[in-house]
């Protein structure tokens, strides 16, 4: 026996998948804010995001690749600004380093175990914005003031550590910057949606 769907079931799949699409793009957007991406910073601006690089990971191990993935975010758009101080910094991201068996404790956050690295992200009221597992801000403006970075020493080591610790560093710097969801490259057309750069 063969049934064939009827036009209202037809509509109805389709807006099935049109709410499946529409879920899945928000997951892959960024942190939305109300009045401004980053503290101080206007939307569509054009000026540069300034962006203060604070390595608290107390070693050497970490800090070639935190510098070499600033590195590549800086070079790949002059729309961002590393420095050294806060002065005048947008967003103040610090990296610290952690054990998967003592993992920091921190409100707002639970740090997944075995996780490579994870970015909390705060507003200008020191408000969390994302919380597991949804990847969007509850009760935060949205505007970005400070994002801290934990590393994991999880990762073993082996011929290409450094380039996994960059990769790992790229993208949670990516999650610091307001992208909710997304690949371990730089998502510059994201940023540029989120910031308004033409």
């Amino acid at each position: 026996m063969h049934l064939r769907r009827s036009p209202s079931l037809r509509k109805v799949c389709a807006l099935l998948l049109l709410a499946i699409i529409a879920a899945v793009a928000m997951a892959c957007g960024v942190i939305p804010f109300t009045a401004r991406p980053a503290l101080n910073y206007t939307y569509g601006s054009n000026a540069p995001l300034r962006i203060a690089i604070i390595d608290d990971t107390g070693g050497t191990d970490w800090s070639p690749a935190i510098d070499a993935a600033v590195g590549a975010y800086g070079a790949a758009t002059p729309r961002l600004a590393f420095q050294r101080n806060v002065d005048g910094a947008n967003i103040v991201m610090t990296f610290h380093r952690y054990l998967d068996a003592q993992p920091p404790e921190l409100q707002g956050y639970s740090f997944p175990p075995g996780a490579g690295g994870f970015a909390t992200v705060y507003d200008p009221q020191g408000v969390a914005c994302n919380f597991p597992p949804s990847p969007l801000p509850m009760n935060c403006s949205g505007e970005i003031a400070r994002a801290d970075i934990y590393l994991n020493d999880i990762i073993p080591n082996g011929p290409d550590i450094e380039r996994r610790r960059e990769r790992l560093i790229l993208h949670e710097t990516g999650h610091a910057l307001g992208l909710a969801r997304h690949a371990p490259d730089l998502d510059l057309a994201q940023l540029a949606s989120r910031y308004g750069w033409e």
